[in-house]
């Protein structure tokens, strides 16, 4: 502090100013960089340049779930977005007690690429009998309940499923009873004793509910989502499934 008393005003100036001057410097730099980022660069360490990146963006449900890129937890909870150099990454979304949805991503400069409808699944829904007169006849009538399950472009045959003009997925056995989950981003379907449900680009094919037999059976979604009604046998069923 005596030091500080018994410098020169020359001295003190210099100091302000070179202070003053390595906090512009600092400022210009984050700037730049900030600059550089929200137009898609980031910085290669390896070599100190910036190099031109895409972007992946995800939305998910459950909101709390895990993202992990190439194998690498990089991010929880949704959204998530960030910037990527381009090429090639495997993307999963996932969390305990859910099956995890996997895509491959290829990134190019400059653009994003986005899943905005990610749902996942239970491993093992919750099920439970159902009661209500009600919900039993939705179940028994499930093509009339065009809210639930509205039609849209879907259709399908004994081996396949489509989107409109585009093919969803073939099988190599039969199916039965295929309707849009909620959100018409993935399709509900009976293959022998299972009620499944696959993405509408053909991928992320998962198991909903095992059934007491093949025979084909009725089956819906809850209005949001949350609950497969379907009947097995001669009992009615409610499977909490996300």
């Amino acid at each position: 502090m005596n030091n500080f008393k018994h410098r020169t005003r020359r001295e003190r100036i210099w100091e302000i100013i070179i202070g003053q001057t390595l906090m512009t410097l600092l400022i210009a730099v984050i700037s730049l960089y900030l600059i550089y980022y929200a137009f898609g660069y980031k910085i290669n360490w390896n070599n100190f340049s910036f190099r031109h990146t895409g972007m992946i963006y995800l939305s998910f449900s459950p909101s709390d779930a895990d993202v992990y890129l190439d194998g690498k937890l990089i991010a929880h909870g949704s959204s998530f977005s960030d910037n990527f150099y381009a090429g090639f990454y495997d993307v999963e979304v996932n969390k305990f007690g859910y099956n995890s949805w996997t895509t491959s991503a290829k990134i190019t400069d400059d653009m994003v690429f986005a899943d905005k409808s990610i749902t996942l699944f239970r491993s093992s829904a919750k099920i439970s009998d159902v009661s209500d007169t009600g919900t039993i006849a939705s179940i028994d009538s499930p093509n009339d309940s065009l809210i639930s399950n509205p039609q849209g472009g879907l259709s399908a045959n004994s081996y396949e499923i489509w989107n409109g003009e585009n093919l969803v997925t073939r099988f190599s056995s039969p199916i039965t009873g295929v309707i849009w989950y909620p959100g018409n981003n993935y399709i509900g379907y009976q293959k022998g004793d299972e009620i499944r449900i696959i993405e509408r680009s053909g991928t992320n094919d998962q198991l909903l509910v095992k059934l007491s037999s093949a025979n084909p059976t009725h089956f819906l979604f809850s209005w949001d989502g949350s609950d497969l009604l379907y009947k097995d046998g001669t009992s009615y069923k409610k499977a909490s499934i996300n």
